[in-house]
């Protein structure tokens, strides 16, 4: 079951992504995104199997940015899936020219926290950490618009947020009273203060 999740998570991000291809199209860059297979296939390498999704933003004047994107929709991760998913993007790398790599962002899109020495690997391998626990739109709609943070183009959001599903995730229940002990209003004591006013010629000398 959580393999299926995680498959859902990821076609939810890659349906997010492709929906700055347009307003990115418009200020005149070309969005190219690849998920997991098409990435193996385009290097010719089936053990490529550590980063989700490979996205490739190029402006008029050829200047290049590559986003690197693991995707985990669950509860506990290990340190071998963030050695893999920073190998993974090494040997990516390793297979692209010097000079069209330009910028490279690796992004670790996680619904819970990393552990301690997973984070530290992935603050020492240069990825940023994006976590949210509340639901996967909103774990998929802050990662796009992280994206376009680090781009500056906040702008191409718009239309990525206008065509989200749902963000709210199942309606809390109605609060159940276990002890009415608890509910009681708290008892109001009554105190009596004595105040006592003393006349001063200070200020009237």
């Amino acid at each position: 079951m959580s393999g299926e999740i995680g498959f859902v998570f990821e076609a939810l991000i890659g349906k997010t992504l492709e929906a700055l291809i347009e307003p990115a199209a418009v200020d005149g860059y070309t969005i190219k995104i690849l998920d997991e297979q098409r990435i193996r296939d385009a290097f010719g390498e089936q053990s490529l199997n550590g980063v989700d999704h490979m996205v490739d933003i190029e402006d008029a004047s050829g200047s290049r940015s590559i986003f690197l994107l693991q995707e985990k929709w669950k509860i506990i991760t290990n340190q071998r899936e963030v050695s893999q998913f920073l190998d993974c993007c090494s040997r990516i790398l390793s297979r692209i020219r010097p000079d069209r790599r330009g910028t490279v962002y690796r992004l670790w899109v996680t619904r819970s926290q990393p552990s301690a020495n997973g984070e530290k690997s992935l603050s020492e391998g240069g990825a940023y950490v994006i976590q949210s626990m509340t639901s996967q739109s909103i774990l998929a709609q802050i990662t796009g618009q992280f994206i376009c943070e680090l781009l500056d183009k906040r702008k191409w959001c718009s239309p990525m947020i206008a065509g989200m599903p749902s963000l709210l995730t199942v309606a809390p229940a109605d609060p159940v009273v276990l002890d009415e002990s608890k509910t009681a209003a708290a008892p109001v004591f009554s105190y009596k203060t004595q105040v006592t006013v003393q006349k001063s010629d200070y200020f009237l000398t």
